[in-house]
């Protein structure tokens, strides 16, 4: 019988709450229990639904697409970090460098105060770009000077990273991510619209990754690491408004990728 309940202990690290906010909620009724304080016991599959629904008041929260400050990019940085390593990270010096240079490239999507995704979008000469695909260069190796202003003529645009930060729960990060892709192409339209951007570029480094850049219309230009990942080239010159429109129907009516449960899915190995 004590395998079909929780602790409060357990419910607090599956809910990702404290534990007095387990007991809390366990009074008002908005958490199943049985029994009282210090005996209280909480249903296993009453919890387990909770933990996959998630939490009604946080999957609510107001979502919000704005700059990404400085603190953020070292949030950002440190989220990469424990996921992927320190071997090709960007370091915060460098990513400061490029802010410094052109401070409308850092994206971030809020819910409520926290940080749940990230978006680059790098102006950029096009020979770096073109040996950022072919992985003559790492994205560390882009110094701020090679960071072009959205203004200057006959740009290329790399796409480092489109990133939703794995929260656990799939129905929360599937509903997060159609709202960054969302508002990831409406960004990119608006830019191929006022700017010159002569192409996009970018590296899909996982399946859901590469699947997202085919479907926007980028065309595999490289295969590195044995295929494992690919470099993609986007030409402006095939109505990519049309392209996107059609992606974005295709999210909103749910036929479409999203992007995974894990905090990547457009991604050069670094942030």
């Amino acid at each position: 019988m004590e395998l079909d309940f929780y602790e409060a202990k357990q419910v607090a690290e599956l809910l990702k709450m404290s534990v007095p906010t387990v007991y809390r909620k366990a009074k008002s009724g908005d958490i199943p229990a049985v029994g009282k304080r210090p005996n209280i016991k909480f249903p296993k599959e009453a919890i387990d639904a909770l933990v996959e629904f998630g939490d009604e008041e946080e999957l609510n929260t107001r979502l919000v697409f704005e700059p990404c400050t400085n603190a953020e990019l070292w949030q950002g940085l440190e989220i990469t970090r424990s996921l992927y390593g320190t071997e090709d990270e960007v370091p915060y010096k460098r990513l400061i460098e490029w802010q410094r240079a052109n401070k409308d490239i850092f994206m971030c999507l809020r819910g409520g105060k926290n940080l749940v995704g990230a978006i680059t979008f790098m102006p950029i000469d096009e020979k770096i770009a073109i040996s950022l695909i072919h992985d003559e260069i790492r994205e560390k190796d882009i110094p701020g000077t090679a960071v072009k202003k959205w203004t200057d003529k006959g740009i290329s645009v790399y796409v480092p990273t489109i990133e939703v930060i794995s929260s656990g729960n799939i129905k929360r990060d599937r509903e997060r991510g159609q709202f960054l892709l969302r508002r990831t192409i409406k960004w990119a339209i608006m830019l191929t619209i006022q700017h010159d951007i002569k192409n996009w570029y970018a590296i899909g480094a996982t399946p859901e990754g590469q699947a997202i850049l085919e479907a926007l219309g980028f065309t595999k230009a490289t295969e590195l690491d044995n295929g494992k990942r690919k470099g993609y080239m986007l030409d402006t010159s095939i109505e990519p408004v049309k392209l996107v429109s059609r992606f974005i129907n295709e999210i909103e009516m749910g036929r479409n990728t999203t992007l995974p449960q894990k905090a990547e899915s457009l991604k050069s190995g670094s942030r």
